[in-house]
């Protein structure tokens, strides 16, 4: 299955491409370009050490989009090329979350629905869990917390038991916090996000940092400004090589810092 395949490694592949998943896991996009522009494509001929390259030339690419370092456009043009070529390569289902996501970063977000719920139609358990996860983060971002609870409990109904989902069970439980606490149940929402902190493994660092930050998110509604800083200080301090959480996390801080009197540290 797809969702257990942690990498493929080929005979003979250019010592480009190792280097390229590094720099990419480093958060050095530019690196990972760079080594694969040294690759001669010419002495290569198998298909799959190819397309090898052209998915991670198109991850280092997003994340520079993204950063708004590059155009977005552009990472969508290639991400629906990559797969209209490449149908049958096990990065298939990583491209669409990533074409859904550039979709979202461009203000598409019905487009990006639409990638999210092609997800749901393979015949795995965790592809549907995160299908349902991905919509309802899109429908959190839009206020509608009720429709957005639906697709996390169908989330946990897809995960199940299954140790493969263990992780997408977290988010979903996490992000059907960030629900609760926005429709009024702080307090429990307030102890569901911190037993996932006490159960998320330690490595898990997007998960982490997006429990810190949801955790900050129900400390504000309740008016604890101390307690959401020493929330959103984790993600600043511990995980910040996540980061799209990161920045959310250092949003909040520079107005926290305000409010409790610290203008320079806002700054």
């Amino acid at each position: 299955p797809v969702e257990e395949i942690v990498n493929v490694y080929y005979s003979n592949q250019p010592q480009q491409i190792k280097a390229a998943e590094k720099a990419i896991a480093r958060g050095k996009p530019e690196d990972a370009l760079a080594a694969l522009e040294k690759v001669d494509r010419s002495t290569l001929s198998r298909d799959e050490v190819l397309q090898e390259i052209d998915y991670l030339a198109l991850r280092a690419k997003d994340k520079l989009a993204l950063a708004g370092k590059s155009s977005l456009k552009t990472i969508i043009n290639q991400a629906e090329d990559f797969l209209s070529k490449n149908g049958g390569s096990y990065h298939v289902p990583d491209v669409i979350e990533l074409l859904g996501q550039s979709q979202l970063a461009a203000g598409e977000p019905e487009e990006a629905l639409q990638q999210f719920r092609k997800l749901a139609r393979a015949p795995s358990k965790f592809f549907q869990a995160r299908s349902s996860i991905l919509i309802g983060r899109v429908l959190q971002q839009q206020d509608k917390h009720e429709e957005a609870l639906a697709e996390f409990e169908k989330a946990l109904a897809a995960a199940g038991d299954n140790p493969v989902s263990e992780s997408e069970r977290f988010k979903a439980t996490l992000f059907r916090a960030v629900s609760q606490s926005a429709l009024g149940e702080v307090e429990s929402a307030t102890a569901a996000i911190k037993e996932i902190v006490k159960q998320a493994d330690v490595k898990d660092v997007e998960v982490l940092a997006a429990a810190y930050n949801a955790l900050g998110d129900c400390y504000l509604q309740s008016d604890k400004q101390k307690a959401a800083r020493d929330a959103y200080l984790h993600v600043d301090l511990l995980f910040h090589s996540a980061s799209e959480h990161h920045a959310k996390a250092l949003y909040e801080l520079s107005r926290l810092w305000t409010a409790l009197g610290h203008d320079n540290r806002a700054a």
